[in-house]
């Protein structure tokens, strides 16, 4: 499985549901609020009702892997190959911090913070997020299967 990765231009990745789009001001404010999150991820409430998920932290590459519903942000390695699996291999053994509870009406879309939410598809880079409506925590942890390799992965944990 190939992962593909997407870059910020020095901000946090936001999560919004497809349909709250419009609603995400990017540098007219929204961003601010999300530069605020110093955990590493945060849920943020937009104007129509709608949650944003934000990935704080640091702004490392980030990519989606939909078989696992796992963000996956690329703390280091030395080389791009296997990473899939690497993440795979991590994911039974690694020791999650519960996270915050995110609610969505259906499809999110993750993008930089900076960007409006209009903007997405057109002049933002985005990744789609396919997951169900519904209520979902996002539970953070590490894999680091070597001194030399780290990844920051965030799981969607669907709850009834």
């Amino acid at each position: 499985m190939s992962l593909t990765w997407l870059e910020t231009e020095g901000g946090p990745f936001v999560v919004v549901p497809r349909a709250a789009l419009p609603h995400w001001s990017g540098t007219e404010g929204d961003y601010d609020r999300a530069c605020e999150v110093m955990d590493f991820v945060g849920v943020l409430a937009l104007p129509d009702g709608a949650e944003a998920l934000v990935l704080g932290d640091e702004p490392l590459s980030t990519a989606y892997v939909p078989d696992y519903r796992v963000l996956v942000r690329w703390c280091y390695a030395e080389r791009g190959e296997g990473v899939a699996d690497i993440i795979r291999a991590g994911l039974p053994a690694a020791e999650w911090e519960e996270g915050p509870v995110l609610s969505t009406t259906g499809e999110l879309v993750m993008f930089d913070a900076a960007y409006f939410g209009t903007e997405v598809g057109t002049l933002a880079d985005s990744a789609a997020l396919e997951l169900g409506a519904g209520r979902y925590r996002v539970d953070s942890a590490s894999i680091e299967p070597d001194h030399l390799t780290s990844f920051r992965v965030h799981r969607f944990i669907e709850l009834a």
